[in-house]
């Protein structure tokens, strides 16, 4: 005989959201048919463009095995801006390996582009995730000579959970205790991220994320919004899962109201996985606003 129905599954666990709502909410992969072909799409691309294009790859900048970076830089030999940029996979998934594919653009355009590598969710907290990317952060900005950088033209970029780590990297109270000047970033732009850990912590997703309250808020933007924000872009798809849609548009509305000049655009007819083609797309408001924000159009 099928079980009673339980009385709690229709009470609201966050916002309107009940346990499943919110749960599905957090599983972008339900939007596509096959979330591997975007991968595959991804891998290829930018096997291509490493075969194509000068690079480094593999650049430690710790002493983790997966604590590496892939610089492509410019032919000229610079000193060229910066583009840092974090990869998405729900903090567990993925590798710079599939995100090669815009240096094409950024060289062109004469910045550097590079992706950088972590330890992936469960093998390493999330906090540790962060951390790592701000030594990436703070090994480019001291070494950035050695590859034809400019240390005073750093930025950084995310996709997805990457986009939530790269407003970490945002945040105030860690740049002094590194010895990096507090304006190190000169701009972000954030794609489809998220900014308030809140509801991951209350979904499924915390089986692996892992999160209690107090982590939830420290490492959530939203609650710690640094007194002095470098320039923002924030872009998120119509056709993304409702509560990321929210997550981008509730972020800058907050810092509207803080009145900070934030770029919020929501990119239309795509999906989440669209969205990571946009860094390399000339088309897309995504790569416009990352060239724009380094004085580069």
């Amino acid at each position: 005989m099928p079980s009673d129905p339980d009385p709690n599954d229709n009470i609201p666990v966050y916002l309107d959201y009940t346990q499943a709502e919110l749960d599905a909410q957090y599983d972008q992969s339900t939007l596509v048919s096959d979330i591997d072909e975007y991968r595959y799409q991804w891998l290829a691309q930018s096997a291509g463009v490493r075969e194509m294009l000068n690079c480094r790859l593999s650049v430690s900048y710790g002493d983790g095995a997966n604590e590496k970076l892939d610089i492509f830089p410019v032919a000229s030999g610079g000193p060229a801006p910066i583009m840092m940029f974090i990869h998405g996979g729900a903090w567990k998934t993925l590798s710079p390996d599939s995100f090669s594919f815009p240096a094409v653009r950024f060289n062109s355009a004469e910045a550097i582009w590079v992706a950088a590598g972590f330890d992936l969710l469960p093998s390493v907290s999330l906090d540790e995730q962060v951390q790592q990317n701000r030594a990436a952060l703070a090994w480019l900005w001291r070494n950035a000579s050695s590859f034809g950088g400019d240390p005073n033209r750093l930025f950084v970029s995310g996709h997805s959970s990457g986009g939530h780590v790269g407003s970490c990297l945002i945040q105030d109270g860690w740049r002094a205790d590194e010895g990096l000047p507090e304006d190190i970033i000169k701009g972000a732009v954030l794609v489809s991220g998220m900014y308030d850990l809140e509801p991951v912590r209350l979904s499924a997703r915390n089986d692996y994320v892992r999160l209690d309250r107090t982590a939830a808020r420290r490492l959530s933007f939203l609650h710690n919004i640094p007194d002095r924000l470098p320039p923002l872009s924030l872009f998120w798809g119509e056709g993304e899962l409702q509560e990321f849609r929210r997550q981008s548009r509730h972020c800058a509305e907050t810092l509207w109201s803080m009145d900070y000049e934030v770029e919020a655009v929501p990119v239309r007819g795509a999906n989440h996985f669209d969205l990571a083609f946009g860094f390399g797309d000339p088309d897309s408001p995504i790569l416009r606003s990352c060239l724009g924000m380094m004085g580069l159009m």
